[in-house]
């Protein structure tokens, strides 16, 4: 039989195991590491917001939906780092029929900016 573990067991946990001192170790100790990832991938998005926004322009996309669309293309790199091939094919589908579904984005804009972030259009 499974022993489940209680909020109250969890908490004692989390309670012993982060002590500030030792948090801050761990922190100082990789900082330098942390701080060079930090760049890259800060870098990398804010590239990739700067493709996208001449997209945005073209359509007089203005307001909110600018983040709307900003966000679709930052959802889409992190997917496009981490998956290759098939999966980025059908992570980039799945992605953009949230947002063309949920979120009311324009399904051209999207294939624009897919073309843009991931090199292909996926047909809707």
């Amino acid at each position: 039989m499974p022993v489940y573990r209680t909020g109250q067991g969890r908490f004692a946990k989390w309670f012993r195991k982060f002590d500030p001192a030792t948090v801050s170790a761990r922190f100082t100790q990789v900082r330098d590491l942390a701080s060079d990832r930090a760049q890259e991938g800060l870098t990398l998005f804010a590239s990739a917001q700067d493709l996208v926004r001449p997209i945005l322009d073209k359509y007089a996309v203005s307001g909110p939906d600018r983040a709307k669309y900003i966000g679709f293309a930052n959802m889409l790199l992190k997917h496009a780092v981490r998956n290759k091939g098939d999966a980025a094919v059908k992570s980039a589908q799945g992605i953009k029929q949230y947002y063309v579904i949920k979120m009311g984005a324009d399904p051209t804009i999207c294939d624009e900016i897919i073309q843009v972030i991931m090199g292909w259009v996926t047909p809707y």
